[in-house]
């Protein structure tokens, strides 16, 4: 288990992983070292949490700290004011002075996320800060010194915005040369239990629940997950968890669907379950029977969930076609005892194809918005199960 922190938040750096323990190390190197450290990984991991340590431990701990995520600052006007300030009367809007970052924390750390989406016009003028430690007001002229320590993290291959011509390369060496990457959670597997514990400890209190336990098979399923969102991701799942727990332990039934059936299909892929693919299904017919047809999809049709709900329906269709028969592949041809709130493969075909007949009157309407032939729509019209 990691130390607590005062907000009761593990910090990753003090996790068992071997790799947290090197940026454990190196974040003891680095915070006397008064120059910026450019700290990479996915989104998630805690890049901004690595860098309050540093803070934390470096000499200007009590001096300010403020966070800004350079990916929200898209616009030359925009990154300026917020990282320079402006002056009265520099752009259209602009009726009075405003103090930027580099100001407000003097003394401190200022501390950019996503520091790859810095526009490319204003990053020789960063840069000239991280030199000099002098800088100008958007629409002014005086020179104003600064005395501010920069932490800059970014979950993009920089070097490979460089060949793009994105990011300038003189910046990148000078922000590079203390560099602190944290792993994903994928490749550390043993960081997520501890993690997971310490959520639940803390949402326990926050929602004022007795949950003082995590389930062995929970804790077997959140092991094998892959954790896209990184520590985020678990985090977010581990509050849910904790609202949704009608005992004092947290369940396999209190976690997200895709979390306990994707480790079931790995296995199954890779033919190392315990049963043989004839005997699976009545295991994975009680999983899948809490499902919505998107959540299938999601699952099965290997598709985002922020992609599918933006997908036309005919594209839809599609996808509902191809997990359909990837998971008649997964089942060897069982996929009829399989029932997703009540109906079968495909039934669930036919059911798309029903609700797009009555929204649009015409079987070739209806058929041009799936992009299938009017005589396959009216086929599945006829079929006795339509509706059931």
């Amino acid at each position: 288990m990691g130390m607590r922190d005062t907000q009761n938040e593990v910090r990753p750096i003090e996790l068992p992983s071997a790799a947290m323990q090197e940026v454990h190390k190196k974040v003891e190197q680095f915070a006397g070292i008064d120059v910026p450290i450019l700290i990479t990984g996915e989104t998630g991991v805690g890049k901004e949490i690595v860098a309050r340590e540093i803070h934390r431990t470096s000499g200007r701990n009590g001096n300010p700290f403020k966070a800004i995520n350079c990916s929200t600052l898209q616009t030359n006007g925009l990154f300026e004011s917020e990282i320079f300030g402006h002056e009265r009367g520099a752009f259209t809007g602009a009726t009075h002075r405003r103090t930027g970052a580099f100001e407000e924390v003097d003394t401190g750390t200022l501390f950019l996320d996503e520091i790859g989406d810095m526009p490319i016009e204003v990053q020789p003028k960063f840069l000239r800060v991280l030199e000099s430690q002098e800088f100008t007001r958007l629409g002014g002229n005086k020179v104003i010194r600064t005395d501010v320590r920069v932490i800059a993290a970014t979950n993009k291959d920089i070097k490979a915005e460089i060949e793009s011509k994105t990011f300038r390369e003189d910046l990148y060496y000078r922000l590079g040369i203390f560099e602190i990457h944290i792993p994903p959670l994928r490749e550390r597997r043993e960081d997520i239990l501890p993690l997971a514990d310490a959520f639940r400890s803390e949402y326990s209190r926050e929602h004022r629940k007795n949950v003082v336990r995590i389930s062995d098979e929970a804790c077997d399923f959140l092991e094998r997950a892959v954790w896209r969102g990184n520590i985020r991701e678990l985090r977010s799942e581990i509050q849910k968890a904790v609202v949704s727990a009608e005992t004092d332990e947290i369940t396999v039934s209190n976690l997200p669907c895709d979390i306990v059936i994707t480790p079931k299909i790995a296995a199954f892929e890779r033919g190392q379950d315990s049963g043989t693919v004839s005997a699976i299904p009545g295991e994975v017919r009680q999983i899948l029977a809490m499902l919505s047809v998107e959540e299938f999809v999601l699952l099965f049709g290997g598709v985002p969930k922020s992609v599918w709900r933006v997908l036309p329906e005919k594209v839809k269709w599609r996808v509902i076609g191809d997990a359909s028969a990837y998971l008649s592949e997964l089942l060897g041809g069982q996929e009829e005892v399989v029932r997703i709130r009540g109906l079968d493969m495909k039934q669930i075909q036919r059911r798309v194809a029903q609700q797009r007949l009555e929204e649009f009157g015409t079987m070739s309407a209806a058929a041009d918005s799936l992009g299938v032939d009017p005589r396959t729509l009216n086929s599945y019209r006829k079929r006795d199960d339509v509706g059931q």
